[in-house]
């Protein structure tokens, strides 16, 4: 990489610096972006937008939230494992029923997770509405150790690029350490990396919530 940790480190604290100087009285999050040359990223080209998950080595706060449908041995095994909620298979179609409830459901949770007995009935009600974000579930067997799965959920973020080469992501929280947020920045850096879009970058860029904007480098 042509960033070296130490430098990703020193921005996040002046980062960290600028956004408690404005007196913001709530805890902040930190964004990543990452702006590429436009006459080198053709986003025309299916090959060079980003739109995937990737799972971060340190926890975000708060972590990823997660949904899952399915009831018995698996319901239980979800809450152990700190999903947010749980959808029994009973509630599906009269959530699918519900329009407004449905685009709830759809919108107010990052992830989902279900039982492989209750994929049909996702299809049916709620296919649409999880299907249109990206959010469809993906299924286990009922007998599942899920505490892994949901772990890995609440450390993962999508990376999409839309219609500008720049794609933005929250890479960390005040309660994090400066070396936790800079880690979760070098997992993205490592994703643009192995996909030979390194020397395509034009700006990265590491702010909090209300904070200015920390240049880490720029090539432009």
């Amino acid at each position: 990489m042509s960033v070296d940790m130490d430098r990703i480190v020193s921005a996040v604290g002046e980062a960290r610096a600028q956004g408690k100087a404005r007196g913001i009285k709530f805890e902040q999050s930190f964004d990543f972006s990452v702006s590429f040359r436009k006459k080198e990223m053709d986003i025309s080209k299916p090959e060079n937008r980003f739109n995937q998950e990737l799972t971060l080595p340190n926890r975000l706060y708060p972590p990823a939230k997660v949904c899952a449908f399915g009831d018995g041995d698996f319901a239980a095994a979800a809450r152990t494992a700190g999903v947010e909620r749980v959808v029994s298979k009973e509630e599906i179609p009269r959530i699918g029923e519900e329009k407004r409830e449905r685009k709830s459901l759809a919108r107010n949770y990052d992830y989902f997770i279900a039982s492989t007995d209750t994929m049909p009935l996702i299809g049916r009600y709620l296919g649409q509405a999880l299907g249109s974000r990206g959010k469809m579930p993906k299924p286990f067997p009922p007998q599942a150790d899920l505490t892994g799965a949901v772990s890995q959920y609440q450390r993962t973020v999508r990376i999409r690029m839309r219609s500008t080469p720049t794609f933005h992501v929250k890479v960390g929280h005040e309660r994090m350490t400066d070396k936790e947020i800079a880690e979760n920045i070098m997992a993205v850096l490592n994703l643009v990396d192995s996909k030979g879009h390194t020397p395509k970058i034009g700006d990265m860029i590491v702010k909090t919530t209300m904070g200015p904007p920390v240049r880490i480098t720029s090539w432009r």
